[in-house]
């Protein structure tokens, strides 16, 4: 293997690191959002784009790498910004916009897609709904929002958009479409045989397999033959698996499911012999993501992620395989992740991320074997200024192994308090390795951070997560306590001083837990959590008679009997533990009328509580201000009651 030589381009990149002075960063630091996301080559490797952040907007910089100075910079304006974006071929981009509307700090998506030359011609809307009166129905405005299926890097003057119609359920099938990305022109494919359905297309775009639920929450798959769906039938041999791409000569379907109710296996599926081969499983962690082929969908390797990153090669003779091996040997300890328009390209971007680095990217030249640094998505955030998220494990009191991630404090001496940071979900999510903006947070502010991957959570296996459907009460709960009852137990940790705090399920642990044992958290900051389950279950946004509301009901009870038997409310008379409630007036997916019955029978109790409410915040805060006030309110409650 060639040694690549890592040059640094920024002085940004490594900064004079001053924790020496034991003084913890300003709070602003992990309050503001990242500066760049992504930076992405021109196919013919002339010019760099990225969005870049203004105030109450960003733009769309091209930046001519022979004058190294800016050519275009495209904008829509005062609180509407560009989206995510691609280049379609050397002289065009292609990109999404979204808005800030007034009472909401989030922004929100209609599904419009632009695209413009980089000379600044041809700007023109693609998709989605506008003023445009055009006499061809084709090339007119639609009332519908637009979502990339496939890029087509093959060809320079078309992309398949997928259009879900506005106003519509979630169930009703979308509309998928050739789009030319210089005309308007869009060419319809196919309507989706159903609405919740995912659609896996070949290198030409076009659709192959699908799979979904229908309107009774019932999972049917479907082939696309001869310009029509027809169903799978049971006993075809895909009919048990998940449906992931397909390599870039059609002849292989990359396939998933999970192996003996275990962890889920990557398979390969040949559509000439029909043969179904095993290419990786893990026995204890789920496949993370799988990497592909620059300007393909043929999967080279899977990663997985436990104990920080592994790679795992399943065709290591392909030329990207070797590429990615190299990359990642130049980045121990970190997880990479390449960005090029072809295999064959002299020139690729690379963004190393890690548990304590939220992000670098470099710019590799093949020929030369270098590395060149190009920036930070946050350039203020110095990695050695971070705490290392160590990997533990933990039995609990039924035997079974739970994993999590525990973050230690470098300023100040042990043993530490200890706050555990309980995860959303709960059933999916889960606390990843990589660098986490709460528990680097609060390590800098002196506090253990313990973040559980209780069962339900995502990553370990269908069974594991499974097992905990209709019990976000108690076995869940079971698993949060005892992970926090075993980080009492290490000698650098404090065995009394602990608090809890989380966010939506995490927000609804924070507070269930403490009423489930009165005397083991100091103090509790539940955050956007559902604390009164019948308001939820009758008002969230996932409540709405659809094939999404079925999977919730399989997950959190059908009955207003068992959600009262789950409400934290229906227990609030145990309660011991001093409270910081959180919650945001926009949220829609548990609606802040949950904390307001909180608040209410808190008041009615005489019980005393601390409260921060925003009335333009949704689920989870994203103004830097008010994420900051947050930050300094929080550290201000966790001294109170464990310093």
């Amino acid at each position: 293997m060639n040694k690549i030589v890592i040059i640094i381009l920024c002085s940004l990149s490594w900064g004079i690191s001053w924790l020496a002075n034991a003084e913890p960063l300003p709070l602003e630091n992990f309050a503001k959002p990242a500066q760049f996301r992504t930076i992405k080559l021109s196919p013919d490797g002339k010019y760099f784009a990225a969005t870049v952040p203004k105030e109450n907007t960003n733009v769309l910089v091209v930046i001519d790498r022979a004058t190294n100075k800016s050519i275009i910079a495209y904008g829509f304006g005062h609180k509407e910004y560009i989206g995510s974006f691609f280049w379609a071929n050397n002289e065009r981009l292609v990109y999404g916009k979204s808005y800030k509307t007034q009472g909401r700090e989030r922004k929100t998506s209609r599904g419009e897609i632009f695209a413009a030359n980089i000379d600044g011609s041809k700007r023109v809307q693609l998709f989605g709904f506008s003023s445009n009166k055009s006499k061809i129905k084709s090339k007119r405005g639609e009332r519908a929002s637009g979502y990339l299926q496939h890029s087509l890097p093959a060809d320079k003057e078309h992309i398949i958009v997928r259009a879900s119609k506005w106003q519509s359920d979630r169930d009703a099938p979308d509309k998928l479409y050739m789009l030319n990305i210089y005309n308007q022109k869009r060419t319809l494919i196919t309507k989706m045989p159903l609405g919740n359905i995912s659609v896996i297309t070949d290198s030409n775009g076009m659709p192959i397999v699908a799979k979904g639920k229908d309107r009774n929450g019932k999972t049917k798959r479907f082939f696309y033959t001869d310009e029509q769906w027809l169903e799978m039938p049971k006993e075809h041999p895909l009919s048990k698996y998940s449906f992931h791409s397909i390599s870039t000569d059609n002849t292989l379907l990359y396939i998933s499911k999970s192996v003996n109710g275990g962890t889920s296996g990557l398979y390969q599926y040949n559509f000439k012999s029909q043969e179904i081969t095993l290419l990786y499983n893990h026995p204890i962690v789920d496949i993370n993501s799988y990497i592909r082929a620059p300007g393909s969908r043929t999967v080279i390797a899977v990663e997985t992620m436990l104990d920080g990153i592994e790679y795992h090669y399943v065709d290591p003779l392909h030329p990207f395989s070797k590429i990615h091996q190299q990359l990642a040997a130049t980045f121990p300890n970190a997880d990479i992740s390449i960005s090029a328009n072809t295999v064959d390209d002299k020139e690729m971007i690379i963004k190393v991320t890690s548990d304590r680095n939220p992000g670098d990217f470099y710019l590799f030249n093949r020929e030369k074997q270098s590395v060149d640094y190009l920036l930070s998505s946050k350039p203020w955030i110095y990695p050695d200024d971070m705490n290392t998220r160590k990997l533990v494990e933990f039995s609990a009191r039924d035997g079974q192994t739970i994993h999590g991630y525990l973050t230690l404090p470098k300023a100040g001496s042990a043993p530490y308090p200890l706050v555990v940071d309980v995860h959303g979900g709960p059933y999916g999510p889960m606390d990843k390795w990589h660098y986490n903006t709460t528990a680097q947070m609060l390590a800098n502010n002196g506090f253990a951070v313990l973040q559980i991957n209780f069962r339900g959570s995502g990553g370990f296996g269908k069974r594991f997560k499974e097992i905990a459907y209709l019990k976000r009460s108690t076995l869940i709960q079971h698993d949060i306590i005892d992970g926090t009852k075993w980080a009492l137990s290490l000698d650098n940790i404090s065995d009394n001083k602990v608090c809890i705090m989380g966010g939506s399920f995490g927000g609804y642990s924070a507070l269930m837990a403490p009423l489930i044992e009165p005397n083991l958290y100091k103090c509790a900051i539940p955050m956007y959590g559902a604390y009164d389950l019948i308001y939820q279950m009758k008002n969230a946004d996932y409540i709405d008679g659809s094939s999404v509301t079925i999977g919730a009901m399989k997950k959190y009870g059908d009955n207003e009997d068992f959600w009262r038997k789950e409400s934290p409310l229906t227990y609030i008379d145990k309660l011991n533990t001093p409270l910081f409630i959180v919650t945001g007036g926009k949220d829609t997916r548990v609606p802040p009328q949950s904390a307001f019955n909180l608040k209410e029978i808190l008041d009615e109790k005489g019980i005393q509580y601390q409260w921060l409410y925003k009335a333009k915040e949704g689920h989870g805060f994203v103004n830097p201000e008010n994420k900051k006030e947050l930050y300094q309110k929080s550290i201000n409650f966790l001294t109170k009651h464990l310093k």
